[in-house]
């Protein structure tokens, strides 16, 4: 929308809303201008995902995957693929 930044505490308070029932939907308006978007399309510092499932895998041993290697697993999979790695 206006590239604005967003604070965490919105973001944290929007998971606390929907904690119990989840996202029915991806749709938001964001506090900086109060544009309506939704939560795939705000631009993060870190790759973010919102699915269906994951695979996770832990303590991989090697960094991020090449470049082909999420265009191949999405091939395998039948649908695109993206990368997020988390820190726990």
């Amino acid at each position: 929308m206006c590239g604005g930044s967003i604070g965490t505490q919105w973001w944290a308070d929007l998971l606390e809303a929907h904690a119990d029932l989840g996202f029915e939907t991806l749709a938001v308006a964001v506090p900086c201008c109060g544009g309506a978007t939704s939560l795939d399309a705000l631009r993060h510092d870190w790759p973010c995902g919102f699915a269906c499932f994951e695979i996770a895998v832990w303590d991989p041993g090697r960094d991020w995957f090449a470049d082909d290697e999420p265009a191949s697993l999405g091939e395998t999979l039948g649908h695109p693929v993206r990368q997020i790695r988390a820190h726990i």
